[in-house]
């Protein structure tokens, strides 16, 4: 029959090889976390960040016009202010300007809050995950998210402008 060998040193040979393996795999469980955090980071800057980028950009094309020779929408004729336009035309024009620019300034911001809300809730359902098809599917979800939020900003962009033109007109014909 075998001897065992005494208990103390089988559980001393068990602890010797726990402790020798356990900095290895904590370095791979660190390295692994660390490469899905690359993903996510990744994930975040392509998604959310070139929304960002979108969003400065329309709110570039849709503010700082001169309302006395044209209005916001792109395929429509526009008549200039007549060049005796009175100050008082020329007030309310600049006044509808500053309140037009306000109003798409709130819309960017309220967008950027959203892609904030959508940004944490992505990295916290990532942090989730173990796996980097896993954080790929929320990738998608997030995609989702962030295009809806970025559609409705682009309509009430779009409804803001139609609303300036129409009150420019209106403006320009009392003159």
């Amino acid at each position: 029959m075998k001897q065992l060998a005494p208990l103390s040193r089988r559980i001393f040979a068990l602890g010797f090889v726990t402790v020798t393996l356990s900095p290895l795999s904590s370095a791979w469980a660190q390295r692994s976390r660390s490469d899905l955090q690359d993903l996510v980071d990744d994930i975040v800057r392509d998604v959310i960040d070139r929304t960002v980028e979108a969003a400065r950009r329309a709110v570039l094309r849709n503010t700082g016009i001169d309302p006395l020779e044209w209005g916001y929408h792109s395929g429509r004729q526009y008549s200039r202010a007549p060049s005796n336009a009175s100050s008082e035309t020329r007030r309310e024009l600049r006044k509808l300007n500053q309140e037009h620019d306000r109003k798409i300034a709130k819309l960017e911001q309220e967008l950027q809050r959203t892609l904030r809300k959508a940004r944490a809730e992505f990295r916290r359902e990532a942090a989730k995950e173990d796996k980097r098809g896993k954080i790929r599917k929320k990738r998608k979800k997030l995609q989702e998210k962030v295009n809806k939020a970025y559609d409705r900003f682009e309509e009430k962009i779009a409804k803001e402008n139609s609303r300036f033109d129409e009150k420019r007109d209106n403006i320009l014909r009392k003159r």
